[in-house]
C-alpha cells in the first residue's frame, strides 16, 4: 500500500490538512482540520497506474498553489493478519448499530466454511439482505456477496456456491478480477465475477480486514467485458448507473462502451471508449441521425466487437440491443 503524502496550512487560526496516497490505479484523498470532525474523503480510479501517478502529481501541484506545505505523512493502514473476518465485521456492525443485536453469521447447509447473516427487517418486508461470506485461511480472509431479500432464492445461491467455493483463492492471486463460467447456471446467471479486495471494496469500512475480503457475485455473460481492464470493471460496478449486483432478479445490464464525434449546433465528442449507462446510447442516436455527415458513433460489446454508426448508416434499437446481448458481428 502507498504511503500517505500529507500537506498542511494555517487558515483562520486553524491547521487544515490534505493528504493523498496511490494504490495501484486508485488515488485516496482525505482532508479536514485538526481537532475537528469536519472534513471528507474520496477515492478515484484511473485508467492505469501511470495515469494514477499523474493524477497524484497534478493534485499535489494544486494544493501547493493554495499554500499547503508538505509535512511527514503516515503509512497506509496495515491490517491485522490474525483478525477473523466474521468477528471483525460483527463487532463493528454491533458497535454502530445503537443497541441492535450483534449480527449472527450461521453456517450454510452443505457448504463448509460458508456463513450467512440474514439482515431482515420485519417492519419493512423485502428490504433486507442476505450477507454471505465464503471463508478461507481459517476465517482470516473471505469472499463476500450480498443478495437482496426480494430476490433471494436458496436454490440459486446453492448453484452459485457449487462453483465459487472451488475457486475461492482466485481473487487473491494478484490480479484485479476474474470472469468465470459457472459449472451450471445459478438462476438466470451463467458467469461469476470475482474481484480483488481493492477492486470490490467489500470491507472498506473495516481497515483491519479490508485487504482480506474479496467480492464475488453472479453475472450475465454480457455484463462484464471479456478483456476488461480493471478501470472498466471498476466503472461498471461502482460508477454512474452501476450494475445492481445484489439484485439476483435483475434483467441483463449489457456492456455499453461508447466513443463518438457528433457534429452540429450542439456537438458532442468523446473519442476514447468509456463506460456509459444504456440511456446515454438512446439519447445519442437521434442526435447522430440529425448530425453532419462526417459524424460517427462506435459501440463496443462485451466481446470487444465494435459497431460503427453514421447519419447514413444507423441501426434499429432492437438490432443494437441484440448486438449488446449476443455480440454477433454485423453482417
Amino acid at each position: 500500500m502507498g504511503h500517505w503524502r500529507r500537506f498542511e496550512r494555517v487558515q483562520g487560526g486553524a491547521c487544515e490538512f490534505w493528504q493523498i496516497r496511490q494504490e495501484g490505479i486508485r488515488c485516496f484523498i482525505s482532508w479536514g482540520r485538526d481537532g475537528s470532525r469536519r472534513g471528507g474523503s474520496t477515492t478515484v480510479a484511473l485508467l492505469d497506474e501511470r495515469h494514477a501517478k499523474s493524477h497524484v502529481e497534478k493534485k499535489i501541484r494544486g494544493q501547493l498553489r493554495k499554500g499547503f506545505l508538505e509535512v511527514a505523512g503516515l503509512p497506509a493502514p496495515i491490517g491485522d493478519p490474525d483478525a477473523l473476518v466474521v468477528g471483525t465485521i460483527a463487532d463493528a456492525v454491533a458497535k454502530r448499530a445503537y443497541g441492535l443485536p450483534r449480527p449472527q453469521y450461521r453456517p450454510v447447509e452443505e457448504f463448509r466454511d460458508v456463513v450467512c447473516h440474514a439482515q431482515i427487517y420485519p417492519k419493512s418486508p423485502g428490504k433486507g439482505f442476505y450477507r454471505y461470506l465464503i471463508l478461507r485461511d481459517q476465517g482470516r480472509s473471505a469472499l463476500a456477496f450480498n443478495v437482496h431479500e426480494s430476490s433471494h432464492r436458496p436454490e440459486s445461491v446453492a448453484e452459485f456456491l457449487e462453483t465459487v467455493v472451488t475457486v475461492r483463492d482466485l481473487p487473491f492471486d494478484g490480479q484485479s478480477h476474474h470472469k468465470i463460467a459457472l459449472s451450471r447456471p445459478a438462476g438466470p446467471f451463467s458467469h461469476a465475477l470475482l474481484c480483488s479486495p481493492a477492486l470490490g471494496q467489500a470491507a472498506v469500512a473495516h481497515p483491519t480486514i479490508a485487504a482480506k475480503v474479496a467480492t464475488v457475485f453472479p453475472i450475465y455473460d454480457c455484463e462484464i467485458g471479456d478483456a476488461d481492464a480493471e478501470a472498466f470493471v471498476d466503472a461498471r460496478i461502482h460508477g454512474h448507473g452501476a450494475l445492481p449486483y445484489s439484485d439476483w432478479a435483475r434483467r441483463p445490464h449489457p456492456v455499453v462502451d461508447l466513443r463518438f464525434d457528433i457534429q452540429g449546433p450542439y456537438p458532442e465528442r468523446d473519442r476514447a471508449f468509456k463506460v456509459y449507462p444504456r440511456p446515454r446510447l438512446d439519447t445519442l442516436l437521434p442526435k447522430l441521425a440529425a448530425a453532419a455527415s462526417d459524424s460517427w458513433l462506435e459501440l463496443r460489446s462485451f466481446r470487444g466487437e465494435v459497431r460503427r454508426l453514421t447519419p447514413t448508416n444507423l441501426a434499429a434499437l432492437g438490432d443494437l440491443h441484440q448486438f449488446l446481448l449476443d455480440s454477433h458481428p454485423a453482417v
